[in-house]
């Protein structure tokens, strides 16, 4: 199989778009919790930013990951979105443990 830039199977197509539903949602949510980030007690606001991000970002990697291993996709963008998805996911974890761990 040759190496194509755009995806070729509907998994790959649908990892892309979770791509972009969790920018949109990264975006949405830190304009909305921006002006509550100078507050003392703010650990919260990091916990609902994660929140907003970790499910697109996790849909976008499981769906990344198919359409790699079952479907043989070998497309630039898959690759890429799968591996951007999975460091957003894992930073957004990150945010919301770290977010946790200040109330205790």
């Amino acid at each position: 199989m040759s190496l194509a830039i755009t995806p070729r199977s509907a998994a790959g197509r649908w990892s892309l778009l979770f791509a972009g539903i969790t920018v949109l949602a990264a975006l949405v949510a830190w304009i909305i919790l921006l002006p509550m980030m100078d507050v003392p007690s703010a650990a919260w606001v990091w916990h609902a930013l994660g929140q907003a991000c970790v499910g697109p970002a996790a849909s976008a990697t499981a769906l990344g990951l198919v359409g790699i291993i079952h479907y043989r996709e070998r497309s630039v963008l898959t690759w890429a979105t799968t591996t951007g998805a999975f460091a957003a996911a894992v930073a957004a974890g990150v945010m919301m443990y770290s977010a946790v761990a200040q109330y205790q």
